[in-house]
């Protein structure tokens, strides 16, 4: 190890080691914590500043060869010459005790061999850790010791700090003598530290990391360099790629515990307590389970301060407690928490520490153990620590000694995993639901369990055990028992006629609930349009059911209302139900932004969704953010992604709820759009079957018929399509204009050329009121080709070009493609630079791009000059050059592509809303 901040240090050695020379002898103690560097300095000063001038007799102590007698002596004498050597030998042969003491004639003799040997040549004897010396070789030395003044040897003593020992220390005798001096030896400093690290790494390197290196060792050299070797491991591991900051590895472990193993046993007791009861534990709590007394505890652990293991009671880096409990071995650790424990139990400690060492402790037996570890695990979900609470919770159901204990801590933890991950509740579901059976569980924890069945699509065994709770609950219980019930009539619509019309109660004295609100809307018991319905909502509402609630309403149009009322309360109950849930919120976020078209939004909150939360997790709900993906994977003309998505594996009982009928609807559109309309008309056949057998075939559900009616005119039966399109109109609400406007533009394409105008003419304001871009942008494509049809090219470029802008806003590449041919006046075989305009564009300058765009959108020569702040006469000239550079008669033959060009020049505001927007 490199040597650093010690200057002062060896310059007083140097001077000591010069008197020496000349006749005064000396001692000098080298002290300070563990591993500061006292050997290195030893070492440094003998082959540094000794060098030949003097004979270097050097010995390390060892707490192993403490107990052998002359140990540390005879290491001295090994660098001594064979005479000397051999007439200390015969000095200590002859060895004699008195009280366990060495007679003074041994001692004289053994000192007359090292003064001497100082006669002919000065002697610089060095030992290390003399703290661990036999007690016969220390007697030798400090009897030495007092006969130095006026002799030719220099003896340096490396002591480490100790609160306490079983032998005297040398500093307490020597200090008295006035030839005796002291060194200590503190942590280094941060820039210490640096240029330790620049010994061992690159200089820029070595500053970045001196701080935080300084902060995990405190300046203790031997950690500091464990550190650099752990750097240095690192960037070899990584390759090119060289670690960005500090690295704490094995490295740096191993001397934690080195450093530990080479200081009192007492202070390697604390640091295990301290280790085991993790944090800034009490000195008090500290000293119970190291089993030392209060005082001695805590000079111990000042001790540890010092030598950079812990700072304020606590350690410094987590690898070094982690070092110190993987030290203790498996069985001791468990011992050391179970014993934390009761101690902490017996005091009347905090129920989430003492459920720490349970947790780690294993298989608690005591008696209070199952108490305390559920009380922990409902602090722990609250906070949000949800994987302690699931630690905790499993414990206390390996350890519940009665059948009604069992139930109660599997509802727990299946609570505490719900709020995780829905999907882990399912392994529970078998006994849940036999313990509802047999009243075991609380009415909260049956009520949660009904649905976890309705979620994860088990509509069977939810209905059953809500019939037995039902006969028996009374009181405000039967209001909570109601809504889940709304829950399952929601969910699963064909189970509405075995439950009755009652909607679910409101409490009189409380806002309405969502459950209850959704499901009288779906009953048509009220008019879902109406905002009163939702201002007021219960807040409070478990988030599974409002979830259910929300997600449930078969018709999309439904969700519109709705959604600005309750989408708070989602995002609310998402931040306080666990981790994983915000996928709900995205899942409803992404039907209202597939109501309004907007493509992007719609397809990035269901992908959020999926990804935030597991496959399996969903439940039968995954049929919303699957549908909702599929539906704009098809209109963005992402084929193949839509395959991909209809490939993921959904619920058996998915087809059994409103989430199904999103599901297949999105299905048909794919299989419609990919040419397979037999398939399509399937699938919107069956969901017009199912819609019939819940009895909810009316006039806000799912508009089926549209996207029947759709398939029908692929296959050419045109009169099937109409029928089902009258139909359709027939039971049509006179404030839906969404379905309106799909059933009209349908409609248009039964009939013959000449009288389409007319009805797309009416779905393109229908869909204009309804904010539907999407459907706005095909209606309108579906106008401008019927003007196309008759030959009124004059209506029909406009129409186009409408569409053709609403289609690229919403990011319908699909539509896009397929309208530029006609816009361009070419046809579809022809390259892409020639449907965008081709090379033409280039030979335009910027003030004839700029008022080219505009009068491509439709605004007047007048118009065009108050925004470009020109004159009429400007504007001419300008367009009479745009029409000859791209070789068109008049503005309505002018390219699409102009359109988009003021969007991207922040110098021209756009005028009047967007068709889009």
């Amino acid at each position: 190890m490199v040597l650093v901040e010690r200057d002062p240090q060896l310059t007083l050695l140097s001077g000591l080691l010069d008197q020496c020379l000349g006749g005064a002898g000396s001692v000098v103690i080298v002290r300070g914590p563990v591993a500061v560097g006292k050997t290195e300095l030893l070492h440094a000063f003998s082959e540094r500043v000794a060098g030949d001038r003097v004979r270097f007799l050097a010995a390390a102590a060892s707490p192993a060869e403490r107990h052998l007698p002359f140990g540390l002596l005879s290491q001295l004498l090994h660098g001594a010459d064979a005479e000397y050597a051999q007439r200390a030998g015969l000095a200590l042969s002859g060895t004699g005790r008195t009280d366990g003491r060495i007679s003074p004639r041994t001692l004289e003799e053994v000192s007359r061999v090292f003064l001497d040997m100082s006669d002919a040549e000065p002697l610089l004897i060095g030992v290390d850790d003399v703290h661990h010396a036999d007690a016969e070789s220390l007697q030798c030395l400090l009897f030495l010791a007092r006969r130095l003044r006026r002799s030719r040897i220099m003896l340096v003593l490396g002591d480490q700090d100790r609160t306490g020992s079983d032998s005297p220390a040398p500093r307490t005798e020597l200090t008295r003598h006035p030839y005796c001096h002291q060194i200590r030896l503190e942590p280094l400093g941060c820039d210490g530290v640096a240029a330790l690290l620049a010994h061992e790494l690159d200089p820029h390197v070595a500053h970045s990391l001196a701080a935080p290196a300084f902060a995990v060792t405190g300046g203790n050299p031997l950690l500091v360099q464990a550190l650099a070797e752990d750097w240095q491991a690192a960037a070899r591991t990584a390759g090119p790629a060289a670690p960005s900051g500090l690295v704490v590895g094995d490295r740096f472990a191993e001397r934690v515990v080195s450093c530990l193993h080479r200081i009192e046993p007492d202070a390697l007791a604390v640091a295990r307590a301290t280790a085991v009861l993790g944090g800034t534990p009490p000195a008090g709590h500290v000293a119970g389970l190291s089993g030392l007394g209060g005082i001695e505890a805590r000079a111990l652990v000042g001790l540890l301060e010092d030598s950079g293991i812990l700072r304020q009671g606590h350690y410094r880096h987590h690898t070094a407690r982690a070092a110190v409990l993987r030290d203790l071995g498996a069985r001791e650790r468990v011992a050391r928490h179970r014993r934390a424990a009761h101690m902490l139990h017996a005091e009347g400690g905090r129920p989430t520490d003492i459920a720490h060492h349970l947790v780690a402790a294993g298989e608690p037996a005591q008696p209070w153990a199952a108490a305390v570890l559920r009380e922990s695990a409902a602090g722990a979900t609250a906070d949000g620590r949800i994987d302690f609470a699931l630690d905790c919770l499993k414990l206390a159901h390996t350890i519940a000694d009665d059948e009604h204990q069992r139930a109660v801590s599997r509802a727990v933890l299946a609570d505490a995993e719900w709020r995780i991950e829905p999907a882990r509740v399912v392994r529970h579901l078998g006994r849940l639901t036999e313990a509802v059976d047999r009243r075991l569980l609380a009415h909260r924890d049956a009520l949660a369990t009904l649905e976890y069945l309705l979620w994860h699509g088990r509509p069977d065994e939810a209905a059953s055990a809500l019939g037995q709770l039902s006969a028996t609950t009374e009181g405000p219980d039967a209001a909570d028992l109601r809504e889940v019930r709304a829950c399952l009539e929601l969910c699963y619509p064909g189970r509405r006629k075995g439950a009755g019309a009652t909607p679910p109660a409101t409490p009189a004295d409380g806002p309405p609930s969502l459950v209850g609100t959704v499901l009288r809307a779906v009953r048509g018991d009220e008019a879902v349009a109406g905002e009163h319905l939702w201002q007021g909502l219960r807040p409070e509402e478990p988030l599974s059911r409002i979830s259910l609630g929300l997600l449930a309403l078969s018709r999309p149009e439904r969700l519109t209302t709705a959604a600005p009322w309750c989408l708070p309360m989602l995002d609310d109950a998402a931040l306080q139900d666990g981790p994983e849930w915000p996928g709900l919120p995205r899942a409803a976020r992404a039907e209202a932004a597939l109501l309004r078209g907007d493509l992007p939004a719609a397809a990035r909150f269901a992908a959020g969704a999926l990804d935030e939360t597991s496959r399996p997790s969903w439940g039968v709900l995954v049929g919303a953010p699957l549908a909702c993906l599929l539906t704009t994977a098809v209109r963005t003309g992402r084929y193949e992604d839509a395959a991909a998505h209809l490939a993921m594996p959904v619920p058996g009982a998915l087809l059994e709820t409103p989430f199904g009928l999103r599901y297949l609807q999105a299905r048909g559109q794919y299989q419609l759009a990919v040419n397979r309309p037999y398939a399509a008309l399937s699938d919107f056949q069956t969901c017009g079957q199912l819609l019939r057998d819940w009895d909810d075939d009316g006039p806000r559900a799912l508009p089926w018929r549209i996207d029947a009616a759709q398939a029908l005119l692929r296959l050419r039966r045109r009169d099937e399509a109409r029928a089902l399109l009258e139909e359709q109109l027939d039971a049509l609400p006179a404030d839906d204009a969404r379905a309106l406007g799909r059933t009209l533009r349908h409609l248009a394409a039964s009939l013959e050329p000449h009288e389409r105008p007319a009805l797309l003419t009416d779905a393109v304001e229908s869909l204009r009121q309804a904010g539907d871009r999407v459907e706005l942008a095909h209606a309108l494509a579906d106008l401008g080709s019927a003007y196309h049809a008759t030959g009124d090219a004059r209506r029909a470029r406009p129409a186009l070009r409408r569409a053709w802008r609403a289609a690229r806003e919403c990011q319908a590449e699909g539509l896009t493609r397929s309208l530029l041919p006609g816009l361009a006046g070419t046809t579809a075989a022809q390259p892409p630079g020639a449907l965008l305009g081709g090379d033409r564009a280039a030979e335009l300058s910027a003030a004839e791009h700029r008022v080219g765009s505009l009068a491509a959108q439709g605004n007047s020569n007048r118009q065009i000059a108050q925004r470009l702040c020109i004159t009429v006469s400007t504007v001419e000239q300008h367009l009479t050059q745009v029409y000859r550079k791209l070789r068109v008669r008049n503005r309505t033959d002018l390219p699409v592509f102009l359109e988009g060009d003021d969007l991207a020049d922040p110098g021209i505001p756009r005028e009047g809303p967007s068709l889009c927007r």
